[in-house]
């Protein structure tokens, strides 16, 4: 059968992939979707994405939509779970959004797009390394305005060494985990890489901040493009 090498086969993250190259002869699956960013509208009930399958083989595409546990009120699926994609061939997935009421927030998942390559019968060794994607999905409510900068939005402040950002907004705000207090260069690790609407957050910076009145991170833009990090006012 195509797939019955599954059961098989190992399936690695790309940091432990690249470091097992040397090791392994490794054959990316080569499914790359169009977009770091699953971007679906309440207007539109879901929307779509493309992947393209750059190898020279066909590949198994799964797709599983992974819930955060601090996000909830919302429910996605996906009208093509798993499907064969040719080499070279474009794949366009469509999902279906649900919601327990009207949206008023925006709301965060992640999807992993696992691509599986056939066995290669003149191979010997029956292991094998599967290529995923995991990329943010932002869910948009119908009634509210884009914002595209809305890192801007996050208050910040400390009291001794403790630092909080608070999201007053009805945004899904991205961002680097690590933060600078300046002028005194004091850092901190935030939890997680977003914050959500109405949510806060505090960390321990590695010195109290003192006089400081600005903090200094870097945010991460609606479809994942870089941009320069961001200096915010620093309450004390």
């Amino acid at each position: 059968m195509f797939f019955q090498s599954y059961k098989y086969r190992i399936l690695f993250t790309l940091p432990l992939l690249f470091a097992a190259v040397s090791s392994f002869q490794v054959k990316a699956a080569g499914l790359v979707p169009e977009t770091s960013l699953l971007m679906i509208e309440e207007s539109d009930m879901g929307g779509t994405i493309n992947l393209t399958n750059t190898d020279t083989q066909p590949n198994l595409l799964y797709t599983t939509i992974t819930d955060l546990p601090d996000d909830k009120g919302t429910h996605l699926v996906v009208t093509q779970p798993v499907v064969r994609v040719e080499a070279g061939q474009m794949q366009q997935l469509r999902f279906i959004l649900r919601t327990d009421a009207p949206l008023t927030t925006e709301h965060l998942k992640r999807v992993v797009f696992e691509g599986i390559p056939p066995k290669d019968p003149s191979k010997k060794m029956k292991i094998g390394f599967n290529l995923r994607q995991d990329i943010p999905v932002l869910i948009h409510p119908k009634n509210l305005p884009v914002v595209k900068d809305a890192w801007k939005l996050l208050t910040w402040s400390t009291v001794g060494n403790t630092l909080t950002v608070k999201n007053p907004s009805p945004y899904v705000v991205r961002l680097s985990q690590g933060v600078t207090t300046l002028p005194s260069g004091a850092k901190g690790l935030l939890s997680k890489t977003y914050v959500l609407p109405g949510e806060t957050l505090t960390t321990t910076l590695n010195k109290a901040s003192g006089a400081d009145s600005q903090l200094k991170f870097t945010p991460a833009s609606r479809y994942g493009i870089d941009v320069p990090s961001f200096t915010a006012p620093l309450n004390q």
